[in-house]
C-alpha cells in the first residue's frame, strides 16, 4: 500500500510498512477500536491552492474524520464511540509531549481487515491531505 504523494505529507503521523505489516499479520479476529491521541496546529498546513485560509487544525482534522466515517464508511464500518478534548492531566507530568494533547478519538472497526481496507481505499488515500493539514502530531494504538 502506497501513501499518496501530498504537497503536505508528514510522515511523523503515517504508519511505517512494519506497522501495517505488523496489523495486518498479527492480532486476534474480531472488532478492534482504535485510540487516538490528537494534538492539532493552530492553523492548517495545506499545500497552496487547497484548504481555505484561517482554517484550524481541528477543522482540517474535521475533513478528514468525514472522509473514515462518512465518504469510505460503507468500506471501514468506523463507529466513533467516543470524541472530546483533554482536559486536564490527572496523572502524569501536565506540559510534556507525552500528556499534551487537544483531543481523544475512539474509533470502532468491525475488524483489522476493515481498518486495512479503509487504508487501501483511493477516496480515503486523497482524504489524508486533511489529516496532515490538521495534526502537528498523534498516537495511534490498536485496541481490543
Amino acid at each position: 500500500m502506497t501513501i499518496p504523494d501530498h504537497a503536505n505529507h508528514h510522515a511523523a503521523i503515517d504508519p511505517t510498512r512494519d506497522q501495517v505489516r505488523a496489523l495486518r499479520d498479527h492480532g486476534r479476529d474480531g472488532p478492534v477500536v482504535m485510540l487516538n491521541l490528537l494534538k492539532f496546529r493552530e492553523l492548517a498546513d495545506y499545500p497552496d491552492g487547497q484548504g481555505a485560509p484561517g482554517t484550524t487544525g481541528a477543522e482540517a482534522y474535521a475533513h478528514y474524520e468525514h472522509a473514515f466515517t462518512i465518504a469510505v464508511g460503507h468500506v471501514s464500518q468506523a463507529e466513533v464511540l467516543y470524541k472530546g478534548p483533554c482536559e486536564q492531566v490527572f496523572i502524569g507530568m501536565a506540559g510534556t509531549p507525552e500528556t499534551d494533547w487537544d483531543a481523544v478519538l475512539l474509533v470502532r472497526y468491525p475488524s483489522r481487515q476493515h481498518f486495512l481496507a479503509m487504508m487501501a481505499d483511493a477516496t480515503y488515500r486523497d482524504a489524508l491531505v486533511h489529516r496532515y493539514a490538521g495534526l502537528a502530531r498523534t498516537v495511534l494504538i490498536q485496541c481490543g
